[in-house]
């Protein structure tokens, strides 16, 4: 007799707690396995290299590398794998960023079990699922071209290079240790540095950990 294939499910949260309890919820779906997990963004991508999942849910305010990053990162390395966002975020920038880099589905935080299982299967399956809180939002913001019209911000001038640099910088990594995670030398990281306090106005590592916790690189 034939056994189901089940759908193979890498979970990418940095909340241990939170994480064994997605990975409790989607192993007692029969259609449904997790293979691995992740604390974090470039564990993430790790592990969807080893094990070549179906899908990932995602957390985007994760440690060393945020969630969006690591989404990019996943999409271009193995683009058929398909990510669900799993987030407290509900501002439309964090909603259309997601979508452009690649996920078929955003769910909140605050979603009951039968919602974000029905997310997965849908995500899994080939469509698209966005939570129903935020749905109305994201098509307002489509119909009306927020994201295009704008007035451009300092923020919006900052690479997502500089936003990495900018959240390990706020995490208490050095040049160093930052330059070791993203590959790069410390002079680089130096300069990326020196490009995120020009843009921002800002002086210090002490107001630059406050513009990543607003900007929600950083859980405070």
């Amino acid at each position: 007799m034939d056994t189901m294939e089940k759908t193979r499910i890498v979970i990418a949260e940095d909340s241990k707690i939170l994480r064994e309890g997605l990975c409790l919820m989607i192993n007692s779906d029969e259609a449904l396995e997790v293979v691995a997990q992740a604390a974090d963004g470039f564990e993430a991508i790790e592990q969807c290299q080893a094990h070549n999942p179906d899908m990932t849910v995602l957390d985007l305010s994760m440690p060393k590398l945020d969630g969006l990053s690591a989404i990019k990162e996943i999409k271009r390395q193995k683009p058929d794998v398909k990510i669900l966002a799993l987030t407290i975020h509900d501002a439309d920038e964090y909603i259309l960023d997601c979508f452009n880099a690649g996920v078929q589905g955003y769910c909140l935080k605050d979603a009951s079990q039968d919602e974000l299982l029905k997310a997965i299967h849908l995500v899994s399956s080939g469509k698209t699922y966005i939570s129903p809180s935020i749905a109305g939002k994201v098509m307002e913001g489509y119909l009306e071209g927020k994201q295009k019209i704008r007035t451009q911000t300092a923020w919006d001038t900052i690479t997502q290079r500089e936003k990495e640099v900018l959240k390990l910088v706020a995490e208490g990594y050095t040049s160093k240790e930052i330059a070791d995670m993203l590959c790069n030398s410390p002079k680089t990281i130096e300069r990326h540095r020196a490009n995120i306090m020009n843009k921002l106005s800002v002086h210090n590592i002490s107001q630059m950990t406050k513009v990543a916790i607003e900007k929600g690189l950083i859980k405070q």
